[in-house]
């Protein structure tokens, strides 16, 4: 393994870590509704990003011929909306489902390519495919115990699907744009598009206390300006397989901080959480040999 590699590789397990704290944070956070967070975690990162340097991104953009820009306002939608039935998924049912669930993302990924770009999962790839859609079977029986609401789980499911139509959906236009610039561009489009929703789900209720405020500006800044962002720039140096592996990382550190904050899986869903990361670990294996 080469040097270069070695840093990409270390940064998809940074994502991880990053990735493993959104859902113990948004869990946390009440007075704001699933609109109200995702349109602030999103606002936060593209602040961030724009005032690092505001002239790299405006020029990138300008530079972009005006299918790009659609297909770049497409992607912050698709991301909007990914954003949007993961925190309602979450926000309905228990934090451990909902980490269990998001490990599926790699097997999205796959099969939008499968669907997209006619590339056929291979023999590993649909045998992983096969484990993960049992083990997320097992989660959903667990539904109707504790905060485990199967509702939740479909959001969640949503969710994924929606990742891996946001990774097929943008894969060119991470060749179009450097990826600070790209990021930031797609968090301000997402922060637009989940703004209104923000405005009426949230329109009358009471004003959310300052640790609201602090947990989205966590959010914003850790699983999504860090997580998201590396991802991207990972994405542009290693195969699609290894930066998956970001998604089962995930879903045990979730579960994890998840359990040391007082929401302990139930024994259903602790099973079925580990054939989900073990059939999405296998999916990456297959797509990586």
């Amino acid at each position: 393994m080469n040097e270069a590699r070695g840093k990409e590789l270390a940064l998809v397990a940074l994502a991880a870590c990053a990735f493993a704290t959104a859902s113990p944070i948004a869990k946390s956070i009440a007075g704001l509704s699933f609109a109200g967070i995702g349109a602030g975690r999103c606002a936060v990162a593209a602040v961030a990003l724009l005032a690092m340097a505001p002239l790299a991104t405006y020029r990138a953009v300008r530079g972009l011929d005006v299918r790009t820009r659609v297909a770049l306002g497409g992607a912050g939608v698709l991301l909007a909306a990914h954003f949007a039935l993961f925190l309602a998924g979450l926000m309905t049912t228990s934090l451990p489902a909902a980490a269990a669930l998001i490990s599926l993302e790699p097997i999205a990924v796959v099969m939008a390519a499968w669907l997209a770009f006619g590339v056929r999962p291979r023999r590993l790839e649909s045998l992983g495919i096969a484990m993960a859609t049992v083990g997320a079977i097992v989660v959903a029986t667990g539904a109707g115990h504790g905060e485990h609401r199967l509702m939740g789980d479909v959001l969640v499911l949503g969710s994924v699907v929606l990742f891996g139509i946001y990774v097929a959906f943008a894969r060119a236009l991470r060749l179009a744009m450097p990826t600070r610039p790209y990021v930031a561009s797609v968090y301000t489009v997402a922060a637009f598009a989940l703004a209104p929703l923000a405005l009426v789900f949230d329109a009358g209720a009471s004003a959310p206390p300052a640790s609201t405020w602090l947990a989205v500006t966590a959010l914003g800044l850790v699983p999504t300006l860090v997580g998201h962002t590396l991802v991207q720039r990972a994405a542009r140096h290693v195969s699609p397989s290894i930066v998956a592996l970001a998604s089962p990382g995930e879903t045990v550190g979730a579960i994890l901080i998840g359990a040391a904050t007082g929401h302990v899986p139930a024994p259903v869903e602790w099973t079925g959480a580990a054939i989900v990361v073990l059939g999405a670990a296998v999916t990456v294996t297959g797509a990586s040999s």
